[in-house]
């Protein structure tokens, strides 16, 4: 186990941030930066998820970690990287005996219809490649009590009645980061996009979404090559959906 790629700082706004920063002060001085190099926290002042949304979770009970990566892929393939890294998640959980794991489009992991971890990816282009990203993930592990605003948390302490050492469980996610890893390197995206569909929250089930300020029941049939969510309305029509073009009801 590689823990000289694991770095902690007891407190920062987020470990996102904190390793924007430290990569940009690491090539200012022309120093490299391994890949899977991590920062974790025992408390985020500004966790942040994917647009606007911020990530809240109690100090020292959770896993707030941050990882860098130089993914081979063209910025075109992108979602490759964030099916690599939800997939990864969800193995984890699998480690721990968590049940009913699932990916929920386009940066959530459920468990038993609750959410347990929000991923916030971010890439850094040059060109048509992809040059660097930065993939932070927040899992609720032994936090039991959550903020009414938050309308469906759980955690592995919930699911499980135990208690778990947080160190442990990072350890572990970096070590199956690295197997996953060496399959995207050797390009087969297939293995991914497979599993990912699998894995989806609702993949072939009638539920209710919110479009264009309408509520509608739709199918998802799966994602287009850019990731984008692919549903099927009652008249039998596809069509392709970003993320702030619908929203999960």
């Amino acid at each position: 186990m590689k823990n000289s790629l694991i770095h902690f700082i007891e407190r920062t706004d987020s470990t996102n941030n904190y390793l924007k920063r430290e990569i940009q002060r690491r090539e200012e001085e022309n120093k490299k930066i391994a890949e899977f190099s991590s920062i974790y926290t025992d408390e985020q002042t500004h966790g942040r998820g994917l647009a606007t949304n911020r990530w809240e979770s109690e100090k020292g009970k959770n896993l707030l970690v941050s990882f860098y990566f130089q993914p081979p892929l063209p910025a075109s393939d992108q979602f490759i990287f964030n099916q690599f890294f939800s997939l990864s998640i969800k193995k984890l959980l699998q480690h721990y005996n968590i049940p009913d794991v699932k990916v929920k489009w386009s940066n959530d992991i459920y468990v038993q219809n609750h959410k347990v971890a929000g991923i916030l990816i971010e890439h850094f282009l040059e060109g048509d490649k992809i040059s660097k990203t930065i993939a932070g993930v927040g899992i609720n592990i032994n936090q039991t009590q959550f903020s009414p605003s938050l309308p469906n948390p759980t955690s592995f302490k919930i699911v499980t009645g135990k208690e778990y050492e947080i160190r442990n469980v990072l350890e572990q996610l970096l070590a199956i980061l690295e197997i996953e890893y060496d399959i995207l390197r050797k390009g087969d995206f297939t293995y991914f996009q497979e599993n990912y569909l699998k894995s989806m929250y609702r993949f072939n089930e009638k539920a209710k979404y919110l479009i264009d300020d309408e509520e509608k029941t739709c199918i998802i049939k799966g994602l287009d090559r850019f990731g984008q969510l692919i549903l099927e309305d009652a008249k039998g029509n596809l069509k392709s959906y970003g993320y702030k073009e619908l929203k999960f009801l």
